[in-house]
């Protein structure tokens, strides 16, 4: 995170869990924003107001959108070579994946082979 200071224009925060929001607020550029999508069960800590306003950062946040908000996405990161890290699963493993999620034992998005659905 130290050597990501102040290098990045933009963040999708998609982290559905409490979490330090100004280690990431101190990843942005002047003038950057941090727009979450995630929505904790219980309220983030504040983050650092002196490091929002010298920075000029903003934090927004915004609902998840329909499938043609869903498709520009992807586009988008398709043609910008933006990806995700994720734990591909077979649908059998699907109750094994949702009790590591109870465990906090899961560090990338699950995603069901659907190939497996035979």
């Amino acid at each position: 995170m130290t050597a990501a200071a102040g290098t990045l224009d933009f963040i999708v925060n998609t982290i559905a869990a409490p979490h330090n929001l100004d280690l990431y607020m101190n990843t942005l550029k002047r003038d950057g924003t941090m727009c979450l999508v995630g929505v904790p069960p219980t309220p983030h800590d504040s983050p650092s107001v002196m490091g929002m306003v010298f920075g000029r950062k903003s934090l927004a946040g915004s609902l998840i959108g329909g499938i043609k908000e869903t498709q520009e996405m992807l586009d988008f990161c398709g043609k910008h070579g933006i990806t995700s890290e994720i734990e591909m699963i077979p649908m059998s493993g699907i109750n094994d994946a949702y009790e590591r999620m109870l465990k906090s034992d899961v560090k990338y998005r699950f995603v069901i082979d659907m190939a497996s659905m035979k």
